[in-house]
């Protein structure tokens, strides 16, 4: 097959197809742009401070500085700078993940066609070549349209007060980099493309493998991660002066390591508790989470992270308002320092449990593609479209809100027991963590229903009777 052939059966042909299409280049070229503002930074260098206009002493013997490229003093300082280089990293390999899951999506679809292919004589290098025609096609795509991202994002910020101007203007340098970033990217996802379903390709009767979630595996991580949060909390408040601050990365560790271990048996055990009910809607529901445990766990190990790094900075948030609030003076310049840096984070959290939602979102409309058959025989023994909409809201509201709120639980439970900010009393320790979990809970819960009214139109063509001809 020659290279327009292969362009050919490579773009998309059904709507299925050009969302999914749609959410791969528009993930791309968000990885992009923060991969453009990450080396902007980086040429900034690391090794000393930018210029200051003026230096004063405040009333409260902070020193405060006038940045003389009116940037914030995450990016005047070079102890600071790699921080927000690594943060620009950070949420360029959150869009790449969710470009991967765009990229996953259709599987059911896409198995077939690529089936058809080899059954009808095509040789398993000539599948892998379509797989990555149609990964390049997208990569190159959203490279071509990081560049006017990164412009906007960092317009944007120009916007924004000094103290939250994380990102320099746009310079040269940009503009010659950005062909090559997109080679770059259109490269990596040709890569991705060609590798996806390997099985398929060499065998074409290979079917989809569903994989049981592993709760021996689940529940070794959970103790270890258990250990390490015990014994990281027991050295930060015990002996944080001899350890140093390097020992705040164990409890961090153990928080990860259960969470990836454990999110699958989280979404099985979900599955299973609804599947149990008397009410067919939490059975369709819990049936499905149990179908796709593995799929769902992902989701929500990214929602736990991203809560428990916003109840991090909402204890720091916390703890700083009242320690400066009673200061003599006031609160100080250097609030709005900390505050800036805690913001920031937050929102980064924020953004990446917004990206994990995305996929979520796009996996269950995957799903009631793939189970379209199934959702047409339901409807025509008395299931209706409002059914299977509460069931989809169902379970995506199962998923999100309890692993937000336990996120938040934990990373403000983790922050508030350190002796580091000796203000914060058991009392308003207690009393931010029922706010916080009780707002972040109803957000999520509102941000999950709302998701799940976008996915009426698939709902109403999932449970078409016209799914029930053969094609």
């Amino acid at each position: 097959m020659n290279l327009r052939t292969l362009i050919t059966l490579a773009l998309p042909r059904s709507a299925t197809d050009r969302r999914r299409l749609q959410l791969l280049v528009l993930s791309v070229a968000v990885a992009g742009a923060f991969l453009l503002a990450g080396l902007r930074i980086t040429r900034l260098g690391f090794s000393s401070d930018l210029a200051y206009d003026d230096v004063i002493t405040s009333s409260d013997g902070y020193i405060v500085a006038t940045p003389s490229g009116g940037y914030s003093d995450y990016l005047q300082e070079s102890g600071l700078r790699g921080g927000v280089a690594l943060a620009t990293v950070f949420l360029a390999a959150t869009a790449c993940a969710l470009a991967y899951q765009a990229l996953k999506l259709g599987t059911a679809a896409r198995d077939r066609r690529l089936a058809a292919f080899r059954l009808a004589g095509a040789t398993p290098d000539q599948v892998r070549t379509l797989g990555a025609v149609e990964g390049a096609l997208a990569g190159l795509a959203g490279g071509i349209l990081a560049g006017p991202v990164y412009l906007v994002l960092a317009l944007l910020i120009q916007a924004l007060p000094q103290v939250a101007r994380v990102l320099p203007r746009p310079d040269g340098w940009d503009a010659a980099g950005w062909p090559a970033l997109a080679i770059l990217l259109g490269a990596a996802t040709a890569v991705l493309g060609s590798r996806l379903r390997r099985g398929l390709v060499t065998d074409p009767l290979a079917g989809a493998e569903h994989k049981p979630v592993r709760v021996r595996t689940g529940i070794i991580g959970g103790v270890v991660g258990l250990v390490l949060i015990v014994a990281g909390m027991s050295g930060l408040m015990a002996r944080a002066e001899s350890f140093g601050t390097a020992i705040i990365f164990v409890p961090a560790a153990g928080v990860l390591i259960a969470t990836i271990t454990l999110a699958p048996l989280l979404a099985y055990g979900q599955g299973r508790r609804l599947s149990r009910s008397t009410d067919p809607i939490k059975v369709l529901a819990g049936g499905r989470l149990i179908r796709t445990a593995r799929t769902a766990g992902r989701s929500i190990t990214l929602f736990v992270l991203c809560g428990t790094v916003v109840g991090l900075c909402a204890a720091s948030m916390v703890a700083l308002w009242r320690e400066y609030s009673t200061q003599e003076g006031g609160m100080g310049g250097s609030l709005t320092f900390y505050s800036t840096g805690f913001g920031l984070a937050a929102f980064a959290s924020l953004a990446v449990a917004l990206a994990a939602g995305a996929s979520l979102l796009a996996g269950t409309a995957d799903d009631l593609v793939d189970q379209r058959r199934n959702l047409a025989c339901l409807s025509i023994f008395g299931v209706g479209e409002d059914h299977l909409r509460r069931s989809v809201r169902l379970r995506l509201t199962a998923i999100a809100t309890p692993a937000v709120a336990v996120g938040l639980a934990v990373g403000y439970f983790l922050t508030s027991r350190r002796e580091v900010y000796p203000s914060l009393d058991s009392g308003t320790a207690l009393l931010g963590l029922l706010i916080l979990v009780v707002v972040g809970t109803g957000l999520t819960w509102l941000v999950a229903a709302g998701a799940a009214a976008l996915l009426r139109g698939q709902v109403r063509e999932a449970i078409d009777p016209q799914n029930l001809r053969s094609a």
